[in-house]
C-alpha cells in the first residue's frame, strides 16, 4: 500500500547533496527507504534488582532494542535531519528502545512530547518524551555527549564519581514536594546511545494530573540540572483489582492490596504482615531463614493469566513501614484482558525461582 506523504519525504531525502557523503550513510538511506516504503499508512500523532528495605531502591530493568534500521542524525546535513524527524518511527525512543508498554503508548498517542533542555557547564540534558498512566511515569532523558566519547549516557550513568565520591542521582517533586520513590533507569538502545529511559512512582500513589520536577545531579560536574513538567494521566481503559482475601505460611500474612492492569502497565502491591501487634523486625524474625537474605524477607512474585502467559518484568520496588512490608512490582501489559490473574510469590534459590504455592493468589477479573 501507497503512502504519497512518506514517499515525497524520502524522495526529498535521496534527492539532497552532501559532499563526501559516507557510503555507510549512503547505504543505510538506501536501506531505510526500502524498508519505509513498504510500510501500511500510518497516521502521525501529534503530539532490580535487589530489592530493599528502608523506603526506597533504586531498579535498573533491562530493555532489548529492536532490529530497526536507523540513520545517525550526526553524519547528515541539518536540512536532511530536520526532514529525518517528520517521518513516523525514526526518532521515538520509545518505540525504538522501550517495554511493550511504551511502545504501546506511543502507537496510540499516549505520550507526551517535551521538548524541554537545560545546560550548564556546556553540557545539555533534554527531555523529549514522556508517558504518565497513573502506574508509571517513564521519560526520556538525553545528554548531549562530547564528540570523543566512546561510552553511551547509560554506561557512564553508572560510572562517572564526582567530588568527594559523588554519583549521579536524580530527584522527584510533585506539586513543588518531594517524592520519596524508587526510580530505575534503562538504556535508550544501539539506536539512541545518548538517551536513557527513566521510570519512576511506581510504589506511590500519584494524582491524576500535577506539576512536575526532576532534578538531575551529574556528579561529574557537582551539576543539578532542574525540568519542570505539567504531567496528566492518559489512561482511560485500566482494571483495578482489590481482592480481600489474606493467606498465611510460615509466618507470612500476605495480602494482595492492588493489581492495576491497563494498556500499558500491569502493577502489583502486595502487603505482608505479622501476627497483629508485631512490627516488621518482630515478625521477620520468626519467618525461616530459606525465604531471607541477609535477614531480610526476599520475596518476588511472577503473574500469569488463565493460560500461563506471564507479563515481562519492568521493575519494582519494596518497602518496610511500622507492622507491614509493602512490595510494588511492575510488568508490561497484558497480551489481553484475562479472565483471571495468578499471583505466584518465590524466592530465589542460585537464580532458580522457588514459588511458594500456599501463598499463591488466583484472582478474577470482572
Amino acid at each position: 500500500m501507497s503512502n504519497p506523504e512518506l514517499e515525497l519525504d524520502l524522495g526529498i531525502l535521496k534527492e539532497q547533496r552532501i559532499e563526501e557523503m559516507p557510503e555507510l550513510v549512503r547505504v543505510r538511506m538506501d536501506q531505510t527507504y526500502q524498508m519505509l516504503s513498504s510500510v501500511p499508512p500510518k497516521p502521525v500523532s501529534v503530539k532490580k534488582k535487589s530489592r530493599w528495605l528502608r523506603n526506597v531502591m533504586i531498579t535498573t530493568a533491562s530493555v532489548a532494542a529492536g532490529g530497526v534500521i536507523f540513520i545517525s542524525l550526526g553524519f547528515i546535513s541539518p536540512a536532511m535531519a530536520q526532514t529525518l524527524k517528520q517521518i513516523p518511527f525514526v526518532d521515538s525512543v520509545f518505540r525504538l528502545a522501550g517495554d511493550l508498554g511504551l511502545q504501546t503508548a506511543n502507537e496510540k498517542g499516549m505520550t507526551a512530547a517535551v521538548h524541554q533542555t537545560v545546560t550548564h557547564q556546556g553540557v545539555t540534558l533534554s527531555v523529549s518524551e514522556l508517558m504518565y498512566d497513573g502506574s508509571r511515569l517513564s521519560l526520556v532523558l538525553t545528554r548531549d555527549m562530547p564528540e570523543d566519547a566512546n561510552e553511551t549516557f547509560y554506561d557512564l550513568w553508572g560510572s562517572e564519581k564526582g567530588p568527594e565520591g559523588l554519583v549521579n542521582n536524580i530527584d522527584f517533586f510533585i506539586n513543588g514536594e518531594p517524592v520519596n520513590t524508587s526510580w530505575g533507569i534503562s538504556s535508550g538502545g544501539d539506536q539512541a546511545p545518548d538517551s536513557l529511559i527513566v521510570t519512576t512512582f511506581e510504589s506511590v500513589e500519584v494524582p491524576d494530573e500535577f506539576d512536575f520536577s526532576m532534578v538531575v545531579r551529574i556528579a561529574k560536574l557537582n551539576q543539578d540540572f532542574e525540568f519542570n513538567i505539567s504531567v496528566k494521566k492518559n489512561n482511560t481503559n485500566s482494571i483495578v483489582l482489590t481482592p480481600a482475601e489474606m493467606k498465611t505460611h510460615d509466618h507470612i500474612h500476605m495480602k494482595i492490596k492492588r493489581i492495576e492492569l491497563s494498556q500499558t502497565t500491569t502493577r502489583l502491591v502486595v502487603e505482608i504482615r505479622g501476627e497483629p501487634g508485631e512490627y516488621v523486625r518482630e515478625f521477620q524474625q520468626k519467618i525461616p531463614d530459606k525465604y531471607k537474605i541477609t535477614g531480610f524477607l526476599n520475596i518476588d512474585f511472577d503473574l500469569t493469566d488463565e493460560q500461563g502467559r506471564t507479563p515481562a518484568f519492568i521493575g519494582g520496588s519494596g518497602s518496610g513501614e511500622g507492622d507491614y512490608l509493602s512490595y510494588t512490582t511492575m510488568f508490561e501489559p497484558m497480551e489481553a484482558t484475562p479472565k483471571t490473574v495468578t499471583v505466584k510469590p518465590y524466592i530465589r534459590s542460585r537464580e532458580n525461582k522457588v514459588y511458594i504455592p500456599e501463598l499463591e493468589f488466583t484472582v478474577p477479573v470482572q
